[in-house]
């Protein structure tokens, strides 16, 4: 129970670092690349409170998993076209990978708990 109320609120803290990233996009990529990694990062927390809260909780954090790869290769694009630099990409990587491994883990006790 512990860990699904920190991987919400690391998703949330992990929202509120990445909002005024993406307002420094250039402005030709706001409808692109700025709305699919936005719609990617809020489909990601749909995932995860559907597991919190449904009995389908496997297929629901399987969802969120290949959702959290999603974002990080629009991240990863993000920073190969220099939109912001190496340092915040460090501590990007650094926040997904926090995420990545409670996923993670909430995945391995899904899948060891019948």
């Amino acid at each position: 129970m512990a860990e699904r109320l920190d991987l919400m609120e690391k998703l949330y803290d992990f929202t509120l670092y990445i909002y005024p990233v993406l307002s420094r996009y250039p402005k030709h990529e706001k409808f692109v690349l700025v709305s699919r990694t936005l719609n990617c990062l809020m489909d990601l927390s749909d995932a995860v409170e559907r597991a919190n809260k449904s009995t389908a909780k496997k297929s629901a954090m399987y969802e969120a998993d290949i959702l959290l790869s999603r974002l990080r290769r629009l991240l990863r694009l993000a920073k190969d076209l220099h939109y912001f630099n190496i340092h915040r990409y460090g501590v990007i990587c650094g926040k997904l990978t926090e995420i990545g491994n409670i996923l993670g883990g909430w995945i391995r006790w899904a899948q060891n708990t019948k």
